[in-house]
């Protein structure tokens, strides 16, 4: 019944994510737009999801596994790596390896919601908070990848993040 339930759901519901592969502007608005969609995601699964582990069964079949993957990661990660394709194509941004860039991005977005969740907590910081902390991190991603090399300063000393 379980694994009747997942293929079909994975089968029935629309990819919510290939909307993203439409989206027109700036690379940093775009990925502005879709940390904000995984964010979202992230915020409203993760508590459950934290629970979850901690009371699944220690080994699934293999089937179900992949059946869980499918409707949640891989949906996602199929589009973002279409985006960051099309992205160095087009001389935007430098990566040589488009799936582990694209699990950083997601580990960057979903960072402070499952922190939150395996404290037990909701992320329910404000919503400047929230946007802030999206923007720094699609930033950190952008510099990570950008296409320049990494500014140098008089002195020869490299960039430096703030607080540090």
């Amino acid at each position: 019944l379980f694994r009747t339930t997942l293929e079909a759901l994975a089968h029935q519901s629309p990819n919510p994510w290939e909307a993203l592969l439409n989206m027109r502007g700036p690379l940093p608005v775009r990925l502005l737009a879709i940390a904000d969609a995984v964010v979202r995601m992230a915020a409203s699964n993760a508590l459950g999801d934290a629970a979850y582990g901690l009371v699944r069964p220690p080994a699934l079949p293999s089937q179900i596994r992949e059946e869980m993957w499918t409707l949640g990661f891989e949906r996602y990660d199929t589009t973002m790596r279409a985006v960051l394709a099309r992205e160095v194509e087009q001389g935007s941004l430098v990566i040589d390896n488009l799936p582990d860039a694209s699990v950083h991005f997601f580990g960057l977005m979903t960072g402070m919601p499952a922190n939150a969740a395996l404290r037990g907590d909701t992320w329910q910081a404000p919503a400047a908070t929230q946007h802030g902390y999206v923007a720094s991190a699609v930033a950190l991603f952008l510099r990570a990848y950008r296409p320049q090399p990494l500014v140098v300063t008089a002195e020869g000393k490299r960039e430096v993040p703030s607080g540090f």
